[in-house]
């Protein structure tokens, strides 16, 4: 990689984590939940599927089966998340959103729309689906 390029991939990194912190002040409001940044990552996975189990949990989050569920135990104890027995197979439980984890998702589209709408007050069609295009592409070199 020649230096230049290797300045402005430093140089997206930094913008990025910027960007991050700045969003930061936008999801302050989710504090009143009192979540680990473990357990909201956890719960976070339930925007991309309504159901998952241990295995597809800790597969996900590059954690062990053990830590998965010691953070699950408390989310469940907490009413974050609910567990059911799988009818064709008792060893394994399927995990849902419980009410206080609805709540949450409920909160965090609020935000995000809030996000969604500052964004297109600031962005040209044509450069958010560069920056999409982007994203997209390294999500998928780093999966």
């Amino acid at each position: 990689m020649n230096e230049t390029r290797k300045q402005q991939v430093l140089t997206m990194y930094r913008q990025i984590d910027e960007l991050d912190l700045l969003f930061t002040k936008y999801f302050t409001e989710l504090n009143e939940f009192e979540l680990s940044y473990q357990q909201e990552q956890m719960l976070l996975l339930f925007k991309r599927q309504e159901t998952w189990t241990t295995t597809e949990i800790a597969t996900k989050m590059s954690i062990s089966k053990s830590a998965v569920s010691q953070v699950l135990k408390v989310l469940e104890q907490r009413d974050f998340v609910v567990r059911e027995k799988n009818p064709e197979n008792l060893r394994e439980s399927f995990i849902r959103l419980g009410p206080n984890g609805l709540a949450y998702s409920k909160q965090i589209d609020a935000i995000e729309e809030r996000l969604a709408e500052e964004m297109f007050s600031v962005l040209e069609d044509d450069e958010m689906k560069m920056i999409n295009r982007s994203l997209a592409l390294m999500i998928q070199k780093f999966k």
